[in-house]
């Protein structure tokens, strides 16, 4: 019965969005470069009446793909939903983690194309009369905990102003307490490009470098506005990164309010496939920050 009335609701909401959404055309730019590495593009779409507005706004997406996979084009349908509301969408491919690429590319590595990428967002619109003077970050899953991780750690480093984030199912806290210890630790290591010893799992230097790319670590009073979306049935993102991110925003900012939403989608896995009121509520939360903090 659960799951034919889930089904009755995601048709009747996909004919409300479809409908909301018709009205604005948007034009694509694809593959802009923003950095020398060979993944380092960029794609832009644009809704028509952006060229006519003093002020624009861009939601900049990061796609998932467990930091080794994943493409840029993942990330196009909430491009294309965003550009029909009438704001700015981009979305980025980046560097990978492998086993040829260990050390030489890292989280780190990430962050600092994300930083890349949007000054080259900054020098496009400024060639091409596009005034987008604000962003967001967005991501899905591994896209998720980087769009997190950069606009909790490295705001100031934004060559646009960063105003909010709005991230589904990323990876928010990558200590043992939320994967256990082996899971923490081979993705602590595959993202900093460090060779975790005993004596470092030991003596909590391999705690310290977990936490260091855990979201939840910077998250304090002044940062920027947040969206975070989490599975109650994911087995691939654990439990413990939905409970890290709620109990420490709870603990900052109390009730939600301006500074996060917080979307629960009881019955889905990784997918967010199976709760179509939640999503609606996170689509519906989306379009609120644009409106607020974009300023239309």
């Amino acid at each position: 019965m659960q799951k034919i009335l889930a089904f009755i609701l995601t048709i009747l909401l996909m004919f409300n969005t479809l409908f909301g959404m018709i009205g604005e055309k948007y034009v694509v730019f694809e593959n802009i470069r923003y950095g020398e590495a060979e993944r380092d593009l960029v794609t832009l779409y644009v809704p028509d009446g952006a060229f006519d507005r003093e002020e624009n706004g861009c939601v900049l997406y990061i796609h998932g793909g467990s930091w080794t996979g994943g493409e840029k084009e993942d990330m196009a349908p909430h491009c294309k939903k965003l550009a029909m509301k009438g704001y700015i969408a981009a979305t980025m491919s980046y560097s990978l983690c492998s086993d040829d690429t260990f050390g030489d590319v890292t989280v780190w590595t990430m962050l600092d194309e994300i930083s890349l990428c949007i000054a080259a967002i900054r020098d496009y619109s400024d060639e091409n009369g596009l005034n987008i003077t604000k962003i967001a970050t967005s991501g899905y899953s591994a896209g998720g905990h980087i769009s997190m991780l950069y606009s909790y750690s490295r705001p100031e480093d934004a060559a646009i102003p960063l105003v909010f984030t709005a991230n589904r199912v990323g990876p928010s806290d990558l200590t043992p307490e939320a994967w256990g210890e082996g899971t923490s630790y081979h993705l602590t290591s595959m993202l900093t490009g460090t060779e975790l010893t005993a004596e470092m799992k030991e003596n909590g230097e391999a705690l310290r470098l977990a936490q260091e790319i855990s979201p939840v670590y910077y998250v304090n009073e002044s940062i920027v506005p947040s969206i975070f979306a989490y599975a109650g049935n994911d087995p691939i993102v654990t439990k413990g990164n939905r409970e890290s991110m709620v109990r420490v925003f709870e603990e900052t900012f109390g009730e939600e309010g301006n500074n996060y939403r917080y979307i629960f989608y009881p019955a889905s896995g990784h997918g967010l496939l199976l709760d179509p009121v939640s999503e609606n509520q996170y689509d519906r939360a989306l379009y609120d920050y644009c409106e607020a903090y974009f300023g239309y």
